[in-house]
C-alpha cells in the first residue's frame, strides 16, 4: 500500500470484491484484535526457467504476468463457496475437473 502524498486526495475506501461492503483495517486492543477483511494476492502466471551462471542447474519458477488483489470481507469469508473460489484463484493447479480441491 502506498501512503498518500500530503495534500493529495484521500484514497477511496477499500471494498469487498464479493458484496461491495466497505472494509476496515484490523483493529487492535490491549487484549484482542478484530479482522474485517482478508486480501488474497494472486494473478496470472506462467512457468519460467532460469539457468545459473555455471549452467549446471536450472531454476523453475512461476512468473507473475498480471497481479490481482482479491478483497474478501469477514462476513463473505464465512461462506464456503467464497472460500472455495479464493482457493481456486490461489492454487488453480490443485483443483479437480469439477472445481473441488484435492491434494
Amino acid at each position: 500500500m502506498t501512503w498518500p502524498v500530503e495534500g493529495s486526495a484521500p484514497l477511496p475506501p477499500l471494498r469487498c470484491d464479493h458484496c461491495g461492503r466497505v472494509v476496515h483495517e484490523t483493529r487492535h486492543t490491549p487484549s484482542s484484535y478484530a479482522v474485517d477483511y482478508y486480501a488474497l494476492h494472486t494473478g496470472d502466471v506462467e512457468s519460467s526457467t532460469m539457468r545459473t551462471d555455471d549452467d549446471r542447474q536450472a531454476i523453475t519458477f512461476q512468473k507473475l504476468l498480471r497481479a490481482v488483489v482479491l478483497i474478501t470481507c469477514a462476513d463473505c469469508y464465512r461462506d464456503p463457496a467464497i472460500r472455495l473460489e479464493r482457493e481456486q484463484r490461489f492454487r488453480p493447479e490443485r483443483m479437480g475437473d469439477r472445481g473441488e480441491a484435492h491434494e
